[in-house]
């Protein structure tokens, strides 16, 4: 398309040009007209021959200009028509892309239709999976907060519990300690009031059995004596027997 505009650019631009030197040409024919009084000059010769010349040129000139404005017309009606056909076909083709780009926005349109329609069931699913999930933690950890308040509670009196059986334990290991401390002392003290009694009951009956003796070795002395009067009676010890007796009375222990 470009060629063609150039070529008929540069064909007005020679109409043109030739135009302008068949304007200049009626005074060049008046300025020989008067010189053809010298057909001799040479240089008015060469002149002519000139003028003769660009004449040919300008009536060749003049005759491709008319054939170009010619053809340029003839080109120009079909290259219109074959604009045209092209236009049409252009406007063809633009109907065309339009009724298939139509035609591809409602399937996309009904396509985003759907995935809108998708995308909210989506939300509505992921929403409630959401709200199940926090609900679900919520009560795991509500569960895990009861049992550790449970565990702690049962430790609680897990731990009171050991410690009143080991105050009871203690308690009671402290009385039986003081109660066998006390059965202790008060055997020993019974033992040993026994073991006292014991000696004193020895002691007196070692005592009696000495006097006892001594009564009896006196009975035989009294005795012999009867039997035997040529001996020597012994002394009156009134006095003396008198004390013996004090002294027999308190040897014998007290109750």
């Amino acid at each position: 398309m470009n060629k063609y505009l150039t070529y008929w650019f540069v064909c007005l631009m020679t109409f043109g040009g030739l135009v302008m030197n068949t304007q200049a040409t009626p005074k060049q024919q008046k300025s020989s007209a008067t010189k053809k009084s010298t057909p001799t000059d040479q240089r008015l010769l060469d002149f002519q021959k000139k003028y003769n010349d660009l004449a040919k040129r300008i009536e060749s000139a003049e005759k491709a200009a008319k054939q170009a404005s010619v053809d340029y017309k003839a080109q120009t009606e079909r290259k219109q028509k074959e604009l045209q056909a092209e236009l049409k076909q252009l406007a063809e083709k633009n109907s065309q892309s339009r009724d298939a780009s139509r035609k591809a926005i409602e399937g996309y349109r009904k396509q985003q239709s759907e995935l809108h329609k998708l995308m909210r069931e989506r939300r509505s699913e992921v929403q409630a999976q959401k709200y199940a999930a926090e609900k679900a933690a919520r009560d795991a950890a509500s569960k895990k907060k009861k049992a550790e308040a449970k565990a702690a509670r049962e430790a609680a009196e897990k731990k009171q519990a050991q410690e009143a059986a080991a105050a009871k334990a203690k308690r009671e290991a402290d009385a039986k300690k003081k109660a066998d401390a006390h059965k202790a002392a008060r055997d020993a003290a019974i033992k040993k009031k026994a073991a006292e009694v014991k000696a004193a009951r020895e002691a007196a009956a070692k005592r009696q059995a000495q006097e006892t003796s001594g009564a009896k070795a006196k009975r035989e002395a009294a005795a012999k004596k009867k039997a035997d009067p040529k001996k020597k009676a012994p002394k009156p010890a009134a006095k003396k027997s008198g004390k013996d007796s004090k002294q027999k009375k308190s040897s014998f222990p007290r109750k």
